[in-house]
């Protein structure tokens, strides 16, 4: 496999052609990550340098180098090169002024880059995609918070999956909103992708589940103190015994100066509340090496942020692609799913003190 070197500006500097092991993480909700160790022979050295990019013709998301390392081993020496995808740049901006926005996901991400990395401090050859219309909607207010962190945020409670994705004939970094596609066995409209030992199509199977810190009903708390405080509730129990959740949003005032409503207030707390039970989603996934099959071969049938169906040990998940871990070593290449939510993180909006 080729791996294409661009400058920051998107000029090519040269090709890799030659490594010992690439591992090249996507993920539907944040930058992906990868790692790259090759031999640190002079052309190599010059071409990975930081900043630099590297770019896949089979993958839409391209790669920024963050980290370089070269050591010398028992092989000769070896370069050791880190980095995230190309929506990492995001984190490289805040929000300033305040954003206060009701309406689509979709516009609400469009704008937090367009008004923070485009318009205003643009980041160098950064552009808005073409929008798609996606209908999830969400009423928020932010500022001071990173831009990277506040798309995720959004995307997570969704759910949408976003990217920066590589435009070289343009010289472009393009910013996109985007969904997956349902092929879990409950739909009908499509051909469903089922990972299960009766298929021959996964090896080395995990499932995970942890409820720590797991909820599901929310008491979000805005302005006001005691009896006269304004506090909101976000139920997302459905049907399952309700576990509860105090969120203290209290840096989130009704903008009076703007005349905003209350119900409009009520709204941009019940965001925060979807934001917070986002992030106490309980932890529940499965991972496997997928095999290529007739018919379920990766990037054909199934990709990242679609919704699959996983069987093993008498479970089943129905659950959406969230990260695909692609290792490239020796000659062998791997592809591994993760279905569902894999790992608890903090996407933050606001404070909650």
């Amino acid at each position: 496999m080729d791996l294409y070197i661009l400058d920051p500006d998107i000029n090519q500097l040269g090709i890799i052609d030659g490594y010992s092991s690439l591992r090249w993480r996507r993920r539907f909700f944040e930058p992906g990550e990868f790692e790259l160790h090759c031999k640190a022979s002079a052309e190599n050295l010059a071409l990975l340098r930081e900043g630099n990019i590297i770019h896949r013709l089979d993958r839409k998301e391209a790669a920024i180098i963050e980290g370089v390392t070269v050591e010398g081993t028992d092989n000769g020496d070896e370069i050791t090169v880190t980095g995230r995808m190309g929506s990492s740049m995001l984190d490289r901006r805040i929000i300033t002024p305040t954003i206060n926005f009701s309406g689509t996901v979709e516009d609400a991400m469009r704008k937090v880059v367009s008004d923070n990395a485009i318009t205003a401090r643009p980041l160098p050859h950064l552009a808005l995609g073409d929008a798609t219309g996606l209908t999830p909607t969400c009423t928020f207010q932010a500022t001071g918070k990173g831009v990277l962190a506040v798309c995720s945020a959004l995307a997570k409670a969704a759910p949408l999956g976003f990217r920066v994705r590589l435009d070289v004939p343009g010289k472009q970094w393009i910013f996109e909103v985007y969904d997956g596609v349902d092929r879990s066995v409950t739909q009908h409209d499509r051909p469903y992708v089922l990972f299960s030992d009766e298929f021959h199509n996964i090896t080395g199977p995990e499932y995970i589940i942890n409820t720590t810190g797991y909820a599901n009903y929310a008491y979000v708390a805005g302005q006001g103190e005691g009896s006269a405080r304004i506090v909101v509730t976000v139920d997302q129990t459905g049907g399952e015994p309700r576990r509860e959740l105090w969120v203290d949003a209290r840096d989130l005032q009704q903008d009076t100066e703007h005349n905003e409503t209350l119900d409009a207030y009520k709204a941009r707390l019940q965001q925060r509340g979807l934001e917070k039970l986002a992030e106490a989603a309980r932890s529940e996934s499965f991972a496997a090496a997928a095999v290529d099959t007739a018919n379920f071969a990766y990037l054909t049938d199934w990709d990242l942020g679609d919704i699959v169906s996983f069987e093993k040990w008498g479970i089943r998940l129905d659950q959406r692609i969230t990260e695909v871990e692609e290792v490239d070593e020796g000659g062998v290449f791997t592809v591994t799913p993760v279905c569902g939510n894999p790992l608890p993180e903090t996407l933050d909006l606001g404070s909650d003190t």
